[in-house]
């Protein structure tokens, strides 16, 4: 501090003795250092921007650019914003970082591979850039899933053979990475499947293998054999019936008895029998005519016994036929899958808590009672909950509901851990929060305190005083003018004094001892 108020003082004392010329060359020369400086440091700090990608769609763009913001990464964009440019020393690890959040996801080539003129292609070229496309359309489409970070498609399309049973099917292998960690569900994966597929002539989902970016395989092989693949859907469609009864039952209770105090759980039995009957009724009070046939006969008989007389008998005849046939009713019924053939409920119902007696002259928070429920409220609480799953007894359906005390001492001690957790946390923060402050405010004072020396000290500098010009010689002072009396100043008594007086005094003894030191001499 010594220090510094004497480089003040000094640098006081040596802009006091400039020239006002001098002085603004002074402030000149520290203005145009400072304005250098500035300039300088922003010109180290001008990076060179490279480009980092180009040819980007604006959806793309808009997703790297978020993400170089988040991370802090200065960027430009050009060529209408299908380009970005990173300074130099930050491009190829922003490639690394993007390229593993799956950016840019079209980095391959679609169908525009075919709007370039390439004249003289072969058809080798021909139908390998039709199948680059192909594999670049897949790509794009299943990157579009939220749960697809980045893929890649390989088809294999065989060529075609003259003979049926020399012709081989085609292939496809799916390679996804995931983005988190919980994968995708068996309808996505055979989603995927069906959709490369379908968009594929000749390639059956049997030939399509999925495979994530570790080398697990997705695609498990369940459409080739559809037994196993029944049994999974059967397995989740039973877990759903169970889990859609049970919380219909526990949102009930939960706003009757409260929340934690009932447990609720279903399990049914779904019919997964596909049954097919045909059957054919007869109504035997009602019958149709099917047919009818009639046939009419007609002859004439002459009677030749008399010459004289002639007679003509006409005999005709008329046959029916009629075929009658039964009213036949044909029924073909196919039972729907996933019935429920029964259900079971299990209810557990916690009880009643009232505080107890405290002893007198005890403190303190009295200790909870449980008291059970009675059984009038057990049955209207039965009565809830059948209507809430659709209990039918025709179907055999079980219910039971069962009146137990809930341990909830791990309950309290967690509640209590979490209750303590959260205030320390509080307390931690809001201590913080004033040692921020309380710091501040030291700060600020000890700055204050320094400035207020500061400038006392400058104060304290006065300017030396400035050269004046010689006085004019006063005229000479006449004898008969009296001088004016100078008066001494007052001072201590020192020892000359002392010593001038006793010469005054006493002058034969002060050169008595002069003589006596100049004979020892």
């Amino acid at each position: 501090m010594d220090a510094l108020k004497e480089f003040f003082k000094n640098f006081s004392s040596f802009v006091g003795r400039m020239t006002p010329s001098q002085v603004m060359m002074l402030l000149g020369v520290v203005a145009g250092t400072l304005v250098g400086i500035v300039f300088l440091v922003g010109w180290l700090n001008t990076a060179t921007y490279t480009r980092l990608y180009s040819q980007l769609d604006e959806q793309e763009a808009g997703e790297i650019a978020s993400w170089l913001s988040d991370k802090k990464i200065e960027y430009r964009l050009a060529d209408g914003g299908r380009t970005i440019e990173v300074p130099s020393s930050e491009v190829y690890s922003a490639r690394i970082a993007l390229a593993t959040e799956g950016l840019p996801r079209n980095g391959s080539m679609g169908y525009s591979l075919f709007d370039q003129n390439n004249l003289g292609m072969t058809d080798f070229l021909q139908n390998l850039n039709f199948r680059r496309a192909l594999e670049g359309e897949l790509t794009r489409t299943i990157m579009q899933l939220d749960e697809v970070n980045a893929a890649r498609v390989h088809i294999v399309m065989p060529k075609d053979r003259l003979f049926k049973e020399d012709q081989k099917p085609a292939t496809a292998s799916v390679v996804l990475k995931l983005r988190g960690g919980d994968g995708l569900s068996k309808p996505q994966v055979s989603g995927i499947s069906h959709l490369v597929a379908s968009s594929v002539e000749g390639l059956t989902p049997d030939n399509i293998t999925i495979v994530d970016y570790s080398g697990n395989l997705l695609s498990s092989g369940t459409d080739a054999d559809p037994l196993v693949g029944m049994s999974s859907s059967q397995l989740e469609l039973t877990q759903s019936v169970e889990k859609h009864l049970s919380n219909k039952a526990q949102t009930m209770l939960d706003q009757v008895l409260g929340a934690d105090k009932s447990v609720v759980r279903v399990t049914a039995s779904l019919n997964f029998k596909q049954l097919e009957r045909t059957s054919e009724t007869f109504d035997p009070n009602t019958p149709s005519i099917r047919s009818e046939e009639r046939v009419k006969n007609s002859s004439t008989n002459s009677d030749k016994a008399a010459e004289d007389q002639e007679s003509n008998n006409e005999n005709d005849s008329e046959t029916t036929v009629t075929n009658y046939e039964l009213n036949k009713t044909v029924e073909h019924m196919v039972d729907a899958l996933g019935t429920i053939d029964r259900i079971s409920v299990a209810v557990l119902v916690d009880g009643t808590y009232t505080p107890g007696e405290l002893a007198e002259g005890e403190e303190g928070v009295a200790e909870m009672i449980y008291q059970p429920r009675s059984p009038d409220e057990l049955g209207r609480l039965e009565s809830i909950v059948k209507n809430a799953v659709g209990y039918d007894q025709e179907r055999n359906d079980q219910i039971e509901i069962v009146n137990i005390a809930f341990d909830r001492q791990n309950l309290d001690s967690d509640r209590q851990a979490l209750d303590s957790m959260y205030q320390q946390e509080m307390y931690i923060d809001i201590a913080k929060k004033v040692g921020t402050i309380l710091l501040g405010l030291i700060a600020l004072l000890w700055v204050r305190k320094r400035l207020k020396n500061l400038w006392s000290g400058l104060s304290r500098i006065a300017p030396p005083p400035r050269p004046q010009a010689a006085p004019e010689p006063e005229p000479l002072v006449e004898e008969e003018e009296a001088l004016p009396e100078i008066k001494p100043e007052q001072r201590k008594v020192r020892l000359v004094d002392r010593m001038q007086e006793t010469a005054k005094q006493e002058p034969e003894e002060i050169a008595r001892v002069i003589k006596t030191m100049m004979v020892d001499s």
